[in-house]
């Protein structure tokens, strides 16, 4: 019996898709049919408007573009989702030739599959897209394919795409892959004409890599546009109706996919979309037609009717508070921009903004000189199977088999790092502990810092931030701060659950953070000042442009809030944070030697970026016994 309520439901819906259909056709003639009515009126009055001696061949001429187009799509999508991959002319997604960010969109999607217990989809990507969507379409679980643009692979981070893959197996599992793709067809009869007028509009503009004019080429450019205008009419009726018939289901979907995978993660994808550049926007002939079936607008965000809401509706729909959060972030950076980049509009808001946890007052100066153990203990980088395992005193194990030792021992480390082997009398930490420390080799603490970070244990939320100010307070106690203690706050600050939310940011907003961050990564080499401002010059030319070079030609010599930066650059795009980490290591190691503390921070910065770390390091030794060699 559900079976047949299924199949029932299953017809009725369709039975309602053809009559909504069949009334945007009809209404189309009937518009079409009046038009050329008013004008055969002009020269006949004698005719009626309505109905006029042309009414039947124009009834007929269209009838027969609507129905051989629909008919030429059911031919098209025998084969369901993968013929419509290659009308996009997309491209498949295969683990053999996979680059590292097509192999993570494969692995989730495979992972995806094996959690909803259905068929492994076939992955397209559309290669000329630079917006952040996607789509799925499909009749059978065998013919099903998502097609991801370029945008979305090389953009989004691996949990952002898995919010927005989740997002298209939502559809999949609900069926409404299968109704988007007859919605596909039904309708391609009112928007092919205005796809023939793009095409033949794109004949006339010169190919990519060809510079002379192609013959004919204003002819094609001035037909296209009259056929495409004289197909707008189908696109608007079409776009008319899917508005008041599809509007209201892109919420109920962004809310189904977060019960769905138990996670905000599709949140993040649409926090990455708000703040890319290119938005959602698809450049082809058929966005018109495939803008049901996408995550996001694929159309201009000025076009009428968009069948999606826009990114900051469905994030506030979601998650009232968090717009008014990133519009209160993005005034809290503005104290960092140049006086150039302050001239835009700012939407007003009154709301009050909280951080679980913020630095203690006042702000630190960043550290000039690296903090580190002898030279060559700093030059010569443990391997971190042969760190972990080195013996340690008694009274350091059992400490870190209880919160409270570890809570303590961590303390410890940090005064050690900042005094060095001065500890202040009134330090509130055991004595014994101090010692045995210090009689370690000190490139085995951090290692020590991060065993003992993990067996902190669950705290209450004022507890949690009263610690992390303690340890806040221990590495800015001269009133300057280095990269690496910060980086080391934010590992504890992760452990408590007080790391501010993901907020995605764009790149020429977060500048002034990074040449921050480029000056604290330079304060942990260990090579002179003259060098450190050759390298920091060679640096920020890689980065920034020539007018903004000669603002930050000189180190600010502000107070600083290291985890701020950090964070900020942290919600970049997934390229872009390649890139910074990728010109750091060419311009800070490519001919040198890593020392303990710069592998360290190398190790931590990539981690607080979102990548994984173990393959770096590995990478980093093996160059190190290179050179060494």
């Amino acid at each position: 019996m559900k079976e047949i309520g299924g199949f029932l439901i299953k017809n009725k819906n369709m039975m309602w898709t053809a009559s909504i259909c069949a009334l945007a056709v009809l209404l189309t003639m009937f518009i079409l049919n009046t038009v050329l009515g008013l004008l055969v009126y002009y020269f006949d009055q004698s005719q009626s408007i309505f109905w006029h001696q042309l009414s039947p061949y124009v009834i007929i001429l269209l009838l027969l573009i609507i129905g051989s187009s629909i008919l030429y799509e059911f031919y098209v999508f025998r084969s369901g989702g993968h013929s419509l991959a290659k009308q996009l002319r997309a491209r498949r997604l295969s683990l053999i030739e996979s680059t590292p960010e097509e192999f993570i969109a494969l692995k989730i999607t495979e992972q995806l599959s094996e959690r909803f217990l259905i068929d492994t989809p076939a992955v397209y990507v559309l290669p000329d897209e630079v917006g952040v969507n996607a789509l799925t379409a499909g009749f059978l679980p065998r013919d099903i394919a998502i097609i991801l643009t370029w945008g979305a692979l090389q953009n989004l981070d691996e949990s952002e795409l898995f919010g927005l893959l989740s997002h298209e197996f939502n559809q999949i599992l609900s069926g409404e892959t299968a109704d988007n793709t007859r919605l596909k067809i039904l309708y391609s009869g009112l928007t092919t004409f205005s796809q023939w007028g793009s095409k033949v509009a794109k004949l006339g503009f010169s190919r990519r890599g060809y510079n002379q004019p192609q013959k004919f080429e204003t002819i094609l450019v001035a037909l296209g546009g009259v056929i495409w205008l004289a197909g707008s009419l189908g696109v608007l009726i079409t776009r008319f109706i899917k508005y008041l018939t599809l509007g209201s289901r892109t919420f109920r979907n962004d809310l189904k996919t977060k019960r769905l995978i138990q996670n905000s993660a599709n949140i993040q994808t649409l926090l990455r979309i708000y703040v890319h550049h290119a938005g959602s926007q698809i450049h082809s002939e058929y966005s018109e037609s495939i803008s049901h079936m996408c995550f996001a607008n694929s159309l201009s965000p000025q076009s009428w009717m968009n069948i999606h809401p826009s990114i900051e509706q469905r994030i506030y729909e979601m998650n009232p508070g968090l717009v008014q959060d990133l519009q209160l972030e993005n005034l809290k950076r503005l104290k960092n921009q140049p006086l150039f980049g302050l001239f835009r509009p700012l939407e007003e808001t009154n709301a009050e903004y909280h951080t679980p946890w913020s630095s203690p007052q006042p702000l630190p100066l960043l550290r000039l000189s690296p903090i580190s153990f002898a030279i060559k203990d700093a030059i010569k980088p443990l391997n971190p199977e042969v760190r972990s395992s080195m013996q340690r005193p008694e009274l350091i194990e059992r400490a870190l088999q209880t919160a409270t030792g570890s809570r303590e021992v961590m303390v410890a480390i940090l005064m050690i790092r900042q005094y060095r082997e001065f500890i202040p009398a009134e330090a509130e930490v055991s004595r014994a502990i101090i010692e045995a420390l210090l009689h370690l080799d000190g490139r085995v603490h951090l290692s020590i810092f991060h065993e003992a970070c993990a067996n902190i244990g669950g705290m209450p939320a004022t507890i949690a931030r009263q610690f992390v100010t303690k340890l806040a307070l221990i590495i800015q106690e001269d009133g300057e701060i280095g990269l690496l203690d910060a980086l080391l706050l934010e590992r504890v600050k992760y452990e408590l659950n007080l790391l501010p939310a993901h907020t995605p940011t764009a790149l020429d907003e977060v500048k002034p953070q990074i040449v921050r961050l480029i000056d604290a990564l330079l304060h942990v080499q260990q090579i002179n000042s003259d060098n450190q401002l050759t390298v920091r010059e060679r640096i920020l030319k890689k980065i920034l442009t020539v007018d903004e070079l000669d603002i930050y030609e000189e180190i600010s010599d502000e107070p600083i809030d290291l985890a701020e930066i950090v964070h900020d650059i942290s919600g970049l795009l997934l390229r872009d944070r390649l890139i910074i980490l990728g010109i750091a290591e060419l311009c800070l190691w490519n001919d040198r030697i890593i020392t303990q503390d710069e592998l360290d921070v190398l190790e931590l910065l990539y981690w607080r970026f979102g990548f994984e770390t173990a393959e770096i390091v590995e990478q980093m030794q093996k160059k190190n016994s290179l050179m060494i060699m």
